[in-house]
This record gives C-alpha cells, structure tokens and sequence, in this order.
C-alpha cells in the first residue's frame, strides 16, 4: 500500500474525504450529547439541619462505558436569615463533597448569608465516570439550616426592583 502524506496546506477541508487504516489524532474528546434542566420555577425551602431536598435533575444515557459526563450547574437563592448549600448526586450516591471540618455541613457549594434583596448563585462543574450505558440521573439536592426559609429563583423581598430567574443543571457527554 503506497503511503501518501497530504501537506495541511494543500487539503480542502471543505471536500469530503475516506481514510482507511487508523486515523490518527482525532481521538477522544469529543461531546457526544448535550441534555440540560431549566427551572424556571420559584419555591421555598423550610429545611432542618442536615435535611435535603432534591431541587432539579437532568437524565442523560451514556453511548459507551468509557464515556465521561461533565455537570454543570448554576442554582439561584435569596434568602434572608439562612445559608443554602447543594449537593450533586449521581442517583442516590454523592458525586462530590467537601472533607469534613469541625461541624460544618459537608457540600458540593455553598453560599454565604444574603440580604433580603439579593440572589446568590452557587455553580460547580464536575467531570464524572459513570462507567455505565444505561441512564443516569444527576440530582441536585439543596439543603439549609434550623428551619429558616430560602427561596430558590428569587430574592427574599418582593418588588419592581428585585428579580426572579432560572436555575439551570447541563450534562455533556464527552467521549474516550
């Protein structure tokens, strides 16, 4: 079989092309899928300490073992008197969560206190292996602490001034 090298410069790459043999260099890597959640809706939290409540999930099925999912979320709060934290889970299992610290609640983000007038995103990316074909679900589950409210897609306060908006939770396929 004669060898034919094709300088970059002399192929168009707006024609078509078949190679036979291996390819090489156009490895993995590429997105295979792209599934996302919006939530559009506004709610509130009353949570005890340590008490989870799932908030959104997004379903995406993997085309092979070898297949990677990166996550990404943006999560909106108002609150306040409270601290909401999230945890991403895979399922029922957690996929990330900080190392314990004295009595902290252990999460994948967390924001600080906001005034009433404020919204707070919380937003993680994740590169997770699944090493499964069938469906997976990645949840994102929100926690506060002693009861207090928290709002999720709008501020505290109400008025012409403040905002409502949308949460957002993508999963992305990215193939070996």
């Amino acid at each position: 079989m004669a060898l034919i090298k094709i300088k970059s410069e002399s192929m168009d790459l707006a024609d078509d092309y078949t190679f036979t043999g291996t390819v090489g260099g156009v490895g993995g890597g590429k997105v295979g899928q792209v599934v996302q959640t919006v939530d559009k809706t506004v709610g509130t939290f009353s949570l005890a300490t340590g008490t989870l409540s799932s908030m959104m999930t997004v379903n995406i099925t993997p085309s092979a073992t070898s297949s990677k999912i990166l996550v990404r979320f943006d999560c909106y709060f108002g609150a306040s008197s409270n601290y909401p934290y999230v945890i991403l889970r895979r399922g029922t299992t957690d996929i990330i969560k900080s190392d314990l610290a004295g009595s902290r609640q252990r999460t994948t983000g967390a924001g600080g206190f906001t005034s009433g007038n404020q919204l707070k995103c919380l937003s993680s990316e994740i590169l997770d292996s699944p090493n499964s074909t069938s469906q997976v679900s990645y949840v994102i589950n929100v926690g506060g602490y002693n009861g207090d409210s928290f709002h999720k897609n709008r501020s505290d306060d109400d008025g012409d001034r403040h905002t409502s908006t949308c949460s957002q939770i993508t999963a992305i396929e990215i193939l070996a």
